[in-house]
């Protein structure tokens, strides 16, 4: 799933990430629901948007309770290249344009539902805003706030405490959120 050729090429021109190796439990809803329609799909981009504000961009989708809001992210399709995917999903998401500042974290998930494992990957991209307009992306995009890089653990423990079936998906959203804290403190704010 990952093409590490790939990843050592954006290393050299973005720097070395950290790279994480995690287990992670998933329910029905979250096996069915997301990673059954997803076989046109080789992985995702976790988006750290750096604004003018220096504040981190978080973005909460219309099917969220109203105080889950997270760092966005997007699909990699089959045969697109990772850091394409990165630029593409931001404009998608966000209307905004964006320069990588650095490559953050590989994380390589084995996501278990009962007797099968399913293998992931994120990508986490530090991104700094260049130009454009914030905006919805008149679809599933419902607000758009920010936070501190110092909030990101307490944005991962919100995401823990939904209860439920989608608790599933909370703690599952929530190791990303934990990956780019330690990334961004390993990094020394830069």
């Amino acid at each position: 799933m990952i093409d590490e050729s790939e990843v050592a090429a954006i290393a050299a021109l973005h720097g070395q990430p950290l790279r994480r190796q995690i287990e992670c439990e998933i329910g029905e809803e979250l096996f069915v629901n997301r990673f059954m329609r997803a076989s046109d799909r080789r992985g995702e981009v976790v988006l750290v948007i750096e604004r003018p504000s220096g504040g981190l961009l978080l973005h909460r989708k219309a099917h969220y309770a109203a105080e889950h809001f997270r760092l966005p992210t997007g699909g990699v399709n089959l045969g697109e290249p990772v850091l394409a995917a990165a630029l593409r999903e931001t404009a998608e998401e966000t209307g905004l344009q964006v320069a990588v500042q650095r490559f953050m974290a590989v994380i390589d998930y084995t996501l278990r539902f009962d007797a099968i494992r399913l293998p992931f990957v994120s990508y986490l991209f530090h991104l700094r805003e260049t130009g454009g307009r914030l905006s919805l992306d008149g679809g599933e995009v419902a607000a758009f706030r920010e936070c501190t890089p110092a909030d990101l653990p307490a944005i991962a423990a919100a995401l823990r405490s939904i209860l439920g079936q989608r608790g599933y998906w909370g703690r599952w959203r929530a190791l990303a959120h934990d990956v780019a804290a330690e990334a961004w403190a390993a990094d020394g704010d830069r």
